[in-house]
């Protein structure tokens, strides 16, 4: 089974904030603000880390889960020692985020890089668009779909608003991951929820990881690679859900679980 992920590549950098130079205030729902004033006063924090997120996330997950897979560009690969990048890949996209107390506070791009489509070199038998990408122009990828009928596609959406180019790709999926309520029926959605995981009639929850451990970017990528990895792999439903759910729960920022490891954790 040969899968080629579709997306973007995310690298984000942590910063925590040191509380003891910094002047917090709480506010009657607990929430942590901090007042930044741009009179070239200076900040400090104590830890810097940073990771690669995005479509690289999907690549690890499929590949930890003994799937052939491989990216739109050459930048990332899967080998037999997990990920591999190329010397200085860039990312696609640079999230800034601020923890305090194992709170965070996000600061994105204004605009995301458009996800070109490229005909890849050997025939694939799935295509994933994963919720990173940002395919302005779906129709390079539905010309290839349809020269190669046999090709199936999963698609992620991150919002019930579609665009009338993912419009198409949704009418055309075999498999789609929604995070909303979708306005149209298809008969495989996997909805993906903040804390649940719902697939043909069956619902399983799971306990949200740290702010400070793991993006919610990152949670619904592991959801759905997992579960798109356990289903090509002819797995029941109910399992996949389950292994997408102790993913979540036992993965870190720089490492998703083998499949051994998974399969160990959720028996």
């Amino acid at each position: 089974m040969r899968i080629l992920v579709v997306g973007n590549v995310f690298k984000d950098v942590y910063l925590n904030i040191d509380d003891r130079t910094e002047k917090f205030e709480i506010d009657e729902d607990g929430v942590r603000w901090l007042d930044i004033g741009f009179n070239t006063s200076e900040h400090r924090f104590f830890n810097r880390h940073s990771s690669f997120g995005g479509a690289v996330i999907s690549v690890e997950v499929l590949g930890n889960m003994k799937h052939n897979v491989s990216f739109l560009t050459n930048d990332v690969s899967y080998g037999e020692n997990g990920l591999e990048f190329v010397d200085g890949l860039m990312a696609d996209l640079y999230r800034y985020i601020l923890i305090s107390n194992e709170q965070a506070a996000y600061f994105a791009p204004s605009f995301e890089r458009e996800t070109i489509f490229a005909a890849p070199a050997e025939p694939v038998d799935y295509i994933f668009v994963d919720r990173s990408a940002n395919l302005a122009n779906s129709q390079p990828l539905l010309d290839y779909l349809a020269a190669n009928p046999a090709t199936k596609l999963a698609l992620h959406l991150k919002s019930a608003n579609l665009g009338q180019s993912i419009a198409e790709l949704a009418r055309r999926a075999d498999l789609i991951f929604a995070e909303e309520k979708l306005g149209f029926q298809h008969q495989n959605i996997v909805y993906l929820g903040q804390n649940k995981l719902s697939y043909q009639g069956i619902t399983l929850r799971f306990e949200t990881p740290r702010a400070d451990l793991m993006t919610h970017l990152s949670i619904y990528s592991i959801l759905a690679a997992t579960i798109l990895g356990g289903l090509l792999a002819d797995m029941p439903v109910e399992k996949c859900l389950k292994l997408a759910k102790t993913n979540v729960e036992n993965s870190s920022l720089d490492a998703c679980l083998s499949l051994e490891r998974l399969e160990e954790l959720s028996a």
